[in-house]
């Protein structure tokens, strides 16, 4: 066969399986959205099994022998072959799994999650404990099927962020330890900004109307995308022109829906500006974690965190909010938006003490997987971690180790993610500065031209690149945290007048 023949071949089963992702695609954030309790058994079953049938097309001995020829074949282009590189190398993460035990952990990962949600909203981390104990035994047995030159926990780091190792995240991490808890502690002792007037009560059919506004001015396409409501926030992109983001309204917490909103849209603008030309290939969205982690931090932190970023919006949310804001200014809000305080919920942290939860994470994961942390004991070591690193602990389960859905589904190394995507996204943003004038952008309207900034030297590639090669072309030059702590250092010195 020709290269041309086979690639057609190969596209020809890629849609077999795009097919079956399309469908589980939809019935997992209908399961995670607006499905009824009482069906639960019923679709997990049958969805564990179409998630075993879409496993035997991935892993298809045929299949995998198509694309390791066409790999060696001379006269395929970069493009192509990079596709096929990627592809190969992530099937290496399932392809030596026993089908059973696949479908076995699809199903359990299920049932874990909807455990997890049950417990959350019980605040009884012991209704979720088994199913996490099952996940963590699961989880390290799926690892001896890995044929890998790394061990353990680095596995699991490199499936989420290709090239990243325990020993690299113990360097970032100790960095974020050395310059940022010397001045969190220092701001602690500084008068606390305020932020009462964001607890107030806040209807949530008005935050909705909030939300779309917001969305608008992002230039989010709803004709390619949709808001709904979820217990614990995330983006769902089954194409580049189906991007589903939800939220979760607390009416008590204006500031959550906010920037769970602009932090999903994050990840939805990314898959929804990868060029038509990969659209419909494998790297549309295998974009490593930290990478897409970067989009969502940079949209969430660096630009919505912004005073310009509210000139456009604020008026509209008083109007929706007289009471709740009457005599506060929007110096007073963005304040409150950038104020810094330890507190016990990781997604409403903000942007100086957030690295620590995820610190706090990491090191729990490492423990789990190196045997030093004890299984059976994981919710005092989750809140003698929040002690020691924060200086608060749980008092209920909720805000304690129930508050993140990731580990009902086995993400263990995902979380470091989060931090290292903030680290790339301050990077990003000193790249854009260079090009845009990024407050007159947004205090102007014309969030378009952040956009198209991202597009042309981001979003278009999709997953084409690894996440070096990546930062190189949008930067210029090799990731650098110090980007990231400079960054830090600068806003709340200046916020607190230190």
């Amino acid at each position: 066969m020709t290269t041309e023949e086979l690639w057609k071949k190969y596209e020809e089963h890629m849609f077999r399986i795009s097919a079956y992702n399309l469908v589980l695609s939809m019935v997992y954030f209908d399961n995670d959205t607006i499905a009824p309790t009482k069906g639960d058994e019923y679709r997990n079953e049958r969805m564990a099994y179409m998630d075993g049938e879409q496993f035997s097309l991935q892993t298809d001995p045929e299949f995998i022998a198509l694309m390791e020829e066409l790999s060696k074949r001379e006269d395929l282009d970069d493009t192509r072959r990079r596709i096929i590189s990627w592809q190969l190398k992530d099937l290496d993460a399932i392809r030596n799994i026993p089908k059973e035990l696949f479908v076995e952990y699809s199903q359990l990962s299920m049932e874990s999650q909807q455990a997890w949600e049950k417990a959350k909203n019980a605040n009884d981390y012991k209704l979720f404990e088994p199913y996490l104990l099952k996940i963590i035994e699961m989880s390290k047995r799926m690892l001896t099927y890995r044929h890998s030159d790394l061990k353990g926990y680095d596995i699991l780091l490199s499936d989420f962020e290709p090239g990243m190792t325990i020993e690299k995240y113990d360097e970032f991490f100790s960095l974020i330890k050395r310059e940022l808890v010397p001045l969190i502690r220092q701001i602690s002792l500084k008068e606390k900004i305020d932020t009462s007037f964001t607890r107030r009560h806040y209807p949530k059919d008005l935050q909705k109307k909030l939300m779309y506004r917001i969305l608008e001015y992002m230039h989010f396409d709803l004709e390619a995308g949709l808001l709904s409501e979820t217990e614990h926030p995330f983006t769902n992109s089954i194409s580049k022109y189906d991007n589903r983001i939800t939220t979760h309204y607390y009416e008590n917490n204006l500031m959550s829906s906010i920037y769970s909103v602009v932090h999903e849209a994050g990840h939805a603008t990314y898959n929804y500006q990868v060029s038509d030309e990969l659209a419909k290939t494998y790297v549309f969205d295998n974009m490593s974690s930290g990478m897409h982690e970067s989009q969502s931090r940079l949209m969430e932190n660096y630009l919505a965190r912004r005073d310009s970023f509210w000139d456009n919006l604020f008026r509209d949310m008083k109007e929706l909010f007289p009471e709740q804001l009457e005599g506060i200014s929007q110096e007073d809000f963005v304040r409150a938006a950038n104020a810094t305080e330890c507190s016990l919920i990781r997604t409403e942290a903000d942007e100086l003490t957030y690295p620590l939860h995820i610190l706090i994470r990491y090191e729990i994961e490492k423990g789990i997987f190196d045997g030093s942390v004890d299984v059976n004991d994981l919710e005092n070591v989750w809140n003698d971690k929040y002690e020691e690193y924060l200086g608060i602990r749980p008092q209920k389960a909720s805000e304690g180790i129930l508050q993140d859905v990731h580990w009902s589904g086995g993400s263990f190394g995902y979380f470091p993610t989060y931090a290292l995507g903030s680290g790339y996204a301050a990077q990003f943003i000193k790249a854009m500065s260079r090009d845009l004038d990024i407050d007159e952008c947004l205090s102007n309207d014309e969030f378009i031209k952040i956009k198209d900034w991202l597009r042309e030297h981001i979003h278009k590639y999709g997953g084409l690149y690894s996440p070096s090669e990546q930062i190189r072309i949008a930067t210029g030059e090799d990731f650098n945290p110090q980007y990231y702590i400079d960054y830090l250092k600068d806003k709340y010195t200046k916020l607190y007048d230190l």
